[in-house]
């Protein structure tokens, strides 16, 4: 006589029942990073154009370089799809010529993350 004993095991029927997972959901950490690790930025506000890319769940992001020094702007410009893109850096002659490590930081699907990269401004 063969018997079959399931101790503690639940059996549901599988199907199109529509109703919610009991899986966790996975979220894929953020990235970033900048294709040109040392930038170089000449004081006569000449636009140098540097690209990043992000990976993230969501097609939106904030980005927020600090640790630029005074008189070097950046401004960040996501593409149509996603939030990789660029950012453009301009130094005017009054920005403070030298060697920088400035930080990049992401704010994207409720996650942060950051890449340093060295500018170089004279």
């Amino acid at each position: 006589m063969l018997a079959l004993v399931c101790a503690g095991a639940v059996i549901a029927p599988a199907g199109c029942g529509g109703g919610a997972s009991m899986l966790p959901s996975v979220q894929v950490p953020i990235t970033v990073s900048l294709v040109i690790s040392t930038i170089k930025v000449p004081r006569d506000g000449t636009n140098v154009i540097v690209p990043i890319t992000i990976t993230s769940s969501s097609e939106t992001a904030l980005v927020n370089v600090s640790g630029l020094p005074f008189g070097v702007q950046v401004n960040y410009a996501s593409t149509d799809t996603n939030p990789s893109g660029t950012l453009t850096f301009v130094a005017g002659v009054d920005s403070q010529a030298g060697t920088y490590k400035p930080t990049v930081t992401v704010f994207s699907a409720g996650q942060t993350a950051s890449t340093t990269f060295t500018l170089i401004v004279g």
